[in-house]
């Protein structure tokens, strides 16, 4: 197991109630994996995010080590 920093910003962090949090995702779990895990019951789960891995883009595939830090990034609305 690793233990991660996950940063949520916008609608997600409306709906976790939270700016951030630790939480313990399975060895090789993938950036998608753990935002489906997080987001499992929500409408949100289906939301386009973009990630970030410390403080870097990074792929939906991308995996995770102990002690990453992993953003949610929602789309962003605007006129």
């Amino acid at each position: 197991m690793a233990t991660i920093q996950v940063l949520y910003f916008a609608a997600l962090r409306e709906h976790r109630g939270l700016d951030a949090e630790h939480i313990q995702v399975e060895d090789g779990a993938t950036l998608a994996e753990i935002y489906a895990q997080v987001f499992a019951d929500s409408p949100l789960v289906d939301l386009p995010v973009a990630f970030a891995r410390n403080r870097s883009y990074a792929r939906p595939t991308d995996g995770v080590a102990d002690g990453d830090v992993v953003t949610f990034l929602p789309p962003l609305g605007g006129g």
